[in-house]
């Protein structure tokens, strides 16, 4: 989900993920749903989804050197259960 569901829960626990470079949705989605029912969730809500600089790779000589960022994407879910199921 990417919006909070009107419909009562409650919130039970969050999940982080960081997929590689060229993962499809859906294998994204999966990955959510599966780790958010393993605490017992009955659904996954998105609330991050960024793609931000993580490091610096630098190479080359004293002289010269290069400097290269490294990015990640990295998402947060948090996981929820709804009430009176």
């Amino acid at each position: 989900l990417r919006k909070e569901p009107k419909r009562p829960h409650v919130r039970i626990g969050e999940v982080f993920l960081s997929p590689s470079r060229g993962t499809n949705v859906g294998e994204i989605e999966n990955a959510l749903r599966t780790e958010a029912a393993r605490l017992g969730a009955d659904a996954a809500v998105v609330v991050r989804d960024r793609t931000r600089r993580v490091g610096t790779i630098v190479s080359g000589g004293w002289w010269v050197r290069h400097h290269q960022p490294v990015y990640a994407r990295k998402i947060i879910a948090v996981a929820i259960r709804y009430e009176g199921r």
